[in-house]
């Protein structure tokens, strides 16, 4: 991967890592950056061997600082082209919110405007204790491009969205976890790390499991109750005679056994 964006495989601990690679711009998204993102994502979809991702920023004092202003003033003119720059950006935010395999944020930094809706766009956040996170757009002059806004208030709920977004304000990791944007804050040094074992609770299940749970806990957010319900009961039935759950069944059943 080029362009501003660094693709890596830990094969051993089943991991995608994707980096924004661009120091010299605050690791701001460009357009290079965003096909380049898309098209990490859709190797790390489609590699069997990866089971979950990480999205990280180079260095460790700026996450993501947003998109790259100079670039879109230079180019960006008339609305429609605004909306359609916004737009493409905005389907590598929906790519990573309907990814089939969880999405873990390492924030290693800032986190400003877009880097926020970036953060938000993952299904997992673990943060440097030095990491700040904030929608400045209005401070700008603008709102938040990409769809963030609507996923920060799905994770911190409508008052605490709403009150980032009107004012600008940036929290730090303390109050970022204290909300629950963060889930967990560790000393800057160990975030890549830290974030790689967070993977790691989830990509030592089944990945069939893995996968058939994330799409439902993301398609039950918009089903009524029963509805989402009833396909929890659907998807244990689906996954009962899996070769995972049968040899789960057994060991557990060996070691009851084995205790009496």
């Amino acid at each position: 991967m080029n362009d501003g964006v660094r693709f890596e495989i830990d094969r051993e601990r089943r991991l995608a890592v994707l980096t924004l690679d661009r120091p010299e711009a605050g690791n701001a998204v460009n357009t290079a950056a965003m096909e380049s993102l898309a098209a990490g994502l859709a190797q790390a979809k489609q590699d069997p061997d990866v089971r979950a991702v990480i999205l990280t920023g180079a260095g460790n004092r700026v996450f993501v600082s947003g998109g790259d202003l100079k670039e879109f003033h230079a180019e960006l003119k008339t609305e429609a082209e605004v909306y359609a720059k916004m737009s493409q950006m905005r389907r590598v935010l929906e790519t990573l919110v309907r990814f089939p395999k969880p999405v873990i944020a390492a924030v290693n930094g800032a986190a400003r405007g877009g880097g926020g809706e970036v953060a938000s766009a993952c299904h997992f956040r673990v943060a440097a204790e030095t990491a700040t996170i904030g929608f400045i757009q209005v401070k700008l002059g603008i709102s938040p491009g990409w769809g963030g806004g609507a996923l920060l208030a799905r994770i911190v709920g409508r008052q605490q969205a709403l009150r980032m977004i009107l004012s600008g304000d940036v929290l730090d990791a303390q109050a970022a976890e204290r909300i629950g944007l963060f889930d967990r804050v560790v000393p800057a040094a160990d975030v890549l790390e830290a974030a790689k074992e967070f993977a790691g609770t989830m990509t030592a299940n089944a990945p069939q499991a893995v996968q058939s749970l994330l799409q439902l806990m993301n398609e039950g957010e918009t089903l009524p109750l029963a509805e989402a319900m009833e396909r929890e009961s659907r998807l244990v039935a689906a996954l009962w005679g899996s070769p995972q759950h049968e040899q789960a069944v057994e060991a557990f059943l060996n070691r009851k056994g084995r205790k009496e």
